[in-house]
């Protein structure tokens, strides 16, 4: 099987390679936007277009010509317009290539919970009403729209929904990975005290490493078709963790006590908390989280500090 990963040298898309390259008789193909970094292995397994290109995308799929395709590229940050035309548009622009060169390719689209919005302490089913909160959000649920418009015409489509991401080399631009910088930045003496904007939300925390094996799970799926396609699910670790619990996590690995600063502007807090319900992905696949969030912090801190990750 012959599968086409978006996004493949990001955060998620990286660890997906690793996963399928694993896998007997199972081929991947890393789609980036960009030319291939020096850094990346296997420069043959990477091909280079851009999902706003449709003359460049329709002749890359017709080259790689996948058995399925995983949809990890996107933006999460951004303008309005740029959100809609990466997540939207580009999505559009990549399953009318893939669908008109395999009408039969399996394929999964990584949305996002943040379709959900605040829906109170309760576990999240996928049946639950979308109602996001910011740009993004709201352009992720315009994504699930074209999915469905192609699933109507007869493609196999199935979405994904992860939770809040975390592991190893995360961006500090997600709390996690914000954390752990900070701690890292304290132990080389260049800050005294991990900054934050607010410390009263909870999220859903799932390792990257568990995710993408939940991606597999899906798209390896034997009845595909029938199982998967058309279907929503949720993949996060059915877990609400407040800020204040990872930094009392992190405390407990380093064995360290860090002073916190809060921001002097406390921002309104638009979702409070977020906890997922796995039980559908969990029941088709048997998958489930593995990876407790103290050994991802715990990995994050090793990674940062330059040394092997306890888990893989």
């Amino acid at each position: 099987m012959r599968v086409l990963v978006t996004g493949a040298v990001g955060f998620s898309g990286a660890r997906m390679m690793e996963i399928l390259a694993a896998q007997q008789g199972v081929e991947p193909v890393g789609l980036v936007h960009r030319p291939i970094p020096a850094t990346v292995q296997k420069k043959d397994s990477f091909v280079v277009a851009d999902l706003l290109n449709t003359e460049q995308l329709s002749a890359v799929v017709l080259r790689t010509n996948p058995d399925a395709l995983i949809h990890l590229a996107g933006l999460t940050y951004g303008t309005a317009s740029e959100l809609y035309a990466t997540n939207v548009t580009g999505t559009k622009n990549l399953l009318d290539a893939t669908i008109s060169v395999n009408p039969d390719c399996r394929v999964l689209v990584v949305s996002s919970s943040a379709v959900y919005g605040y829906a109170g302490n309760q576990p999240i089913p996928e049946t639950a009403p979308v109602k996001p909160v910011g740009e993004y959000g709201r352009s992720k649920v315009a994504q699930e729209d074209v999915c469905r418009q192609f699933s109507d015409a007869g493609a196999e489509i199935a979405i994904a929904r992860p939770f809040n991401l975390a592991g190893p080399l995360q961006s500090d631009a997600f709390v996690c990975g914000r954390i752990v910088d900070q701690v890292i930045r304290i132990e080389q003496k260049k800050s005294t005290a991990i900054e934050l904007r607010e410390i009263l939300s909870s999220r859903d925390i799932i390792d990257v490493r568990d995710v993408v094996k939940g991606y597999f799970a899906l798209i390896s799926c034997p009845d595909f078709s029938s199982d998967c396609s058309g279907k929503v699910f949720n993949l996060g670790s059915g877990n609400p963790y407040p800020v204040s619990t990872i930094i009392a996590l992190i405390e407990e690995i380093t064995g360290s006590i860090y002073k916190l600063q809060l921001s002097e502007t406390h921002p309104a807090i638009a979702v409070l908390t977020q906890r997922s319900d796995n039980s559908r992905i969990t029941e088709l696949t048997g998958w489930r989280p593995e990876i407790s969030l103290k050994e991802t912090l715990a990995d994050m801190l090793a990674a940062a500090r330059g040394q092997v990750p306890a888990h893989r």
